[in-house]
Formats: C-alpha cells, structure tokens, sequence
C-alpha cells in the first residue's frame, strides 16, 4: 500500500495522542516515524507504533514524555528523557546541541534514559539542512558479538554524520557498527528466508544462515575488529559519558523487559567557526562533484554519495506516496479501532 505523508502523520499523531503524549510531542515523534519510512528505513517507521503501544500498556514507557536537564554549561549539555518518546527526545537534544553550536561553534549535548530515537539520517539531515555539521550515535541492547565473542554484549549503535551541501541535498552518513541491522534479520523470519553465511551467529556462537537462530543468538560486528571497536566507542559516548546503560544493562525496545536505558550523544559544528560557509560550500561541492566523474568499475552505472539512496526513496515517496507493508497498515487500523479512533489507513491510500 501506498500513502500520503500527511495520512500517516496523522494517524501516528492521533495514536499518541490517546496514548498520552501531548499534541506537540506527538506531532515530532510522527513526522519522525514517518521520515523513516519515507526514506526507506521502515524499521524505524510507524511499524514501531505497534511497540509503542504494548510498552504504554504494560508501563514501560512514560507519556506524556518529560525531558529534564541535569547540566547545562556553556557548550554542553546532559538530558534526560526519562523513559519517554525517543524520538522526541532527540529531536530537544538536537536543537539544544544546535543552539550551541551556534553560540560556541561547537555543541556537545549527551541523552540519558530515552528509548530507540529513530532513524539517525533523519536528525542529521535536519541539522544539515540548517547549515551544520551533525554527528550523534546512540547505543542498544546486547545484539552484537565483539569481535572474536560468541555471545552478545553491544548493541548495532548506529553513527550518523550529516554534511551541509548548499543548493544540494545533504550528505547523510547513517550506519550501524554492526555488519547488517537486526530489522533485516526479523524481516528475513517473517518472510522464511535465509540469510547470508558471516551476518549471525546462532545461540552456540556458531555461524548460521537461519533467521530465527540468527534472532536467538547475534550479529557479527561490521568488518571484524572495525566495527566491534566502533561500537565499543559507540556505547561509551552514548551511553557511560551520559549516564545511562550500557552494554549487557540495556534492555530491549521489542520485548517487554523494562526501561531500555538507551543513551545518546549529539555534537554540531558551526562550519561559520572554520573556513566560512560560502568556501565550506564550495568545496563540497566541487569534492562531490569530482567523486561523481571518476570512472566506474564495471556494473556501476552510478557513484553514490552517503545518504543518496535515502533521498532519492524520499522524494519519491512525496511524489508517489510512501509504501507501507499491508501487515502494518492493518496493524495501525488494529490500534486506531482499540483506541477508539473514527479514522482508519484502509481506504485511503494513494
């Protein structure tokens, strides 16, 4: 199925509204899940209102959410999001760490106790929009083997890096430190295929190639002793420097185990403070254009930039409407009938 932006906006919105939270927060929270699933990142979409909902109902997730600041000093800043809406929770964090910037040059700003804060090309993006340069991490529950383990201790901990491109669309790092997302391996057992050999290991710490092994045991770390030290720093930066749970004390967003404990960190750079906008701007440009015209290997018809693929999905969900899998729209309908919401996904689609 396929859906215009603000149909799904307003039926994410609606829904946590009745859950809780209040309309401004609400409304963040759903422009967030949406951006995800128009840049083809549907692991971070409004399937998550189905999670949402079940930690509401079980206590596990406090709304409306409350962020409270624990230290404030010149260019930085600690948060708590006390066990609310994630993505709400970035998107102060983000602002904060902006206005920083803007103040200092340099904005670092740490988040503790929040919970999964969305897709973090989509904060990047923001604040590259804006003319800065966004860096933010966060960390997750034990899904991931250090290198050389045979049982989990750091979460995928994503890294995101966003770059201003004047007149362009931004360029957008976002990868997790683990060698694929767990998202793919539960889609993978949803739809009963196999996964490639060296993604997971099974619950004995051995190589498996079945999805629903893969989900009991881990994720390999992204090019071997890379990613596993990568995550390492990851979860230190998000989740020790902020004060919040790190390696086997986070919990997990999918399953009913209690506050996540998710840490986070941002950091923004006013470009202003260095060789100046208008040059900052210019070489980019050039350096990007120059990546663009060097000769292919055989197979690329085209030299992608980070984040091009994303906004390319993106501006064609504008123009065509964002795909959401038949399964989760009827699960939205599912929430919104509970909740006693007249309006419904079936019907309107694009």
């Amino acid at each position: 199925m396929k859906f215009a932006e603000r149909t799904l906006v307003q039926a994410a919105e609606q829904i946590l509204v009745k859950l809780g939270e209040s309309p401004d927060s609400a409304a963040i929270a759903a422009s967030s899940l949406v951006q995800a699933d128009m840049r083809g990142v549907s692991t971070h979409g409004i399937n998550l209102l189905r999670l949402v909902d079940q930690r509401v109902r079980a206590g596990m997730l406090e709304l409306p959410t409350r962020i409270s600041s624990v230290s404030d000093d010149a260019a930085t800043a600690m948060l708590d999001g006390n066990n609310g809406l994630g993505p709400v929770t970035a998107y102060r964090a983000l602002d904060l760490a902006l206005g920083k910037a803007r103040e200092f040059g340099i904005g670092l700003v740490t988040l503790r106790n929040t919970n999964n804060i969305g897709a973090l090309g989509c904060l990047t993006a923001s604040a590259a929009a804006r003319g800065a340069i966004a860096i933010i991490m966060t960390n997750g529950n034990p899904s991931v083997a250090p290198y050389g383990a045979a049982e989990p201790f750091f979460g995928t901990n994503p890294l995101s890096i966003g770059i201003p491109r004047r007149g362009n669309d931004p360029l957008v790092l976002d990868m997790s430190s683990s060698i694929v997302a767990r998202g793919k391996i539960r889609l993978a057992a949803l739809s009963g295929q196999g996964i490639p050999s060296g993604w997971a290991l099974d619950e004995d710490g051995q190589p498996t190639d079945d999805p629903k092994r893969a989900l009991k045991g881990c994720l390999l770390p992204l090019a071997g002793p890379k990613g596993s030290g990568l995550a390492m720093m990851i979860d230190i930066l998000s989740g020790i420097l902020s004060g919040s749970a790190y390696g086997r004390k986070l919990k997990s967003f999918h399953e009913l185990e209690g506050a996540t404990g998710v840490g986070a960190a941002f950091i923004c750079v006013d470009i202003a403070r260095f060789i100046g906008e208008d040059s900052f701007s210019s070489l980019i440009v050039e350096y990007t254009d120059q990546i663009k015209a060097l000769r292919k290997q055989p197979g690329f018809d085209e030299i992608l930039l980070p984040g091009e693929l994303e906004t390319k999905k993106a501006k064609d969900s504008m123009a065509r409407g964002i795909e959401v899998p038949d399964a989760v729209a009827s699960g939205i309908d599912e929430i919104l009938a509970r909740l006693g919401i007249s309006v419904r996904l079936a019907g309107q689609e694009r």
